[in-house]
């Protein structure tokens, strides 16, 4: 959850509260960006080639001689792989600049507040009871995914929290004798799942870090509960309230992640990157072992079978 763009789930929270956007749940650690060679350094991924002002005449052409030594060539280069997955970089670096301004001056500050005014046990509750309002749309998709096993364990956890938990405020079903953990999943793993790629990475100003294939995902996780059951789900003010929580809850959360991939030499490049990599990671999570190591996929921290 990118992820300095927290502020953003305000407005889609409406249909409910899947945390597929955000590592809130199993927060990778911070991510930095380790800096190359100034010689090879790219200014951006989303920067424009510069060319230096033409060295004097006699002057070696570029790559005649090692690059440290040739002081007239400023080398900028992006990667194929970088281009293919970020083809509307400009327009996504824009969108990060303005949120990331927003998120200084107004969300983190709010976020702050909360974190030092809210005891942690009262975020825990809100943030376990989200959760729990997010368990169908789990269920739903291991359907999909053809894993009725953990389909079943998901509902075993909405009964337990949605009782014993006292409507999701405790994660009991985590506990002895449950020993239930919580999985998050929805509609983009499911597109994964089943093959569909990424499509173009985008930077969306309400959303943030996300993908084509993410954000159709991120729609249908929404529209769940508001379709199936309707009130309070698709009143305003339950999408507000819960928006804001969430919104709380996960920028209190990233904020280690932001810092990381601000003190990076391009913050872009970096939430763009730990974004993309994280997302992968809990694809390749959903497989089996067997399948990972017929792709040569490494092993994940997780369970994936």
């Amino acid at each position: 959850m990118g992820v300095s763009t927290i502020a953003l789930s305000v407005l889609l929270a409406g249909g409910g509260a899947n945390l597929q956007d955000h590592p809130a749940i199993g927060t990778p650690g911070a991510v930095t960006t380790p800096v190359p060679e100034v010689a090879a350094q790219p200014l951006a991924d989303h920067a424009p080639t510069i060319h230096a002002p033409a060295p004097p005449a006699g002057t070696p052409p570029p790559g005649s001689v090692p690059a440290a030594e040739d002081e007239n060539v400023i080398i900028v280069s992006s990667s194929p792989r970088q281009i293919e997955a970020d083809p509307f970089s400009g327009v996504n670096a824009a969108s990060f600049a303005v949120v990331e301004a927003v998120d200084k001056v107004v969300v983190a500050p709010v976020a702050g507040t909360y974190e030092r005014v809210v005891p942690k046990p009262i975020r825990n509750g809100l943030r376990n009871f989200l959760i729990n309002l997010a368990e169908p749309i789990v269920f739903v998709n291991y359907l999909l995914q053809f894993k009725p096993g953990k389909a079943m364990e998901t509902a075993g956890r909405f009964v337990i929290n949605s009782t014993v938990g006292v409507a999701g405020l405790f994660d009991m079903a985590k506990r002895k004798p449950f020993r239930l953990p919580y999985r998050e999943n929805g509609f983009a793993n499911t597109f994964a799942y089943h093959g569909i790629g990424n499509g173009p990475y985008l930077f969306v100003p309400v959303l943030g870090p996300t993908t084509a294939r993410d954000l159709v995902g991120r729609v249908l996780d929404l529209a769940v509960l508001p379709t199936l059951i309707g009130k309070p789900f698709n009143k305003p003010v339950y999408g507000l309230s819960t928006g804001i929580v969430k919104s709380m809850n996960d920028r209190v959360a990233f904020d280690e992640q932001i810092k990381a991939n601000r003190a990076a030499a391009d913050p872009y490049v970096a939430t763009r990157d730990f974004y993309l990599k994280r997302r992968q990671a809990e694809v390749d999570a959903l497989h089996s072992p067997e399948y990972r190591a017929r792709k040569g996929i490494a092993e994940p921290g997780v369970d994936g079978k």
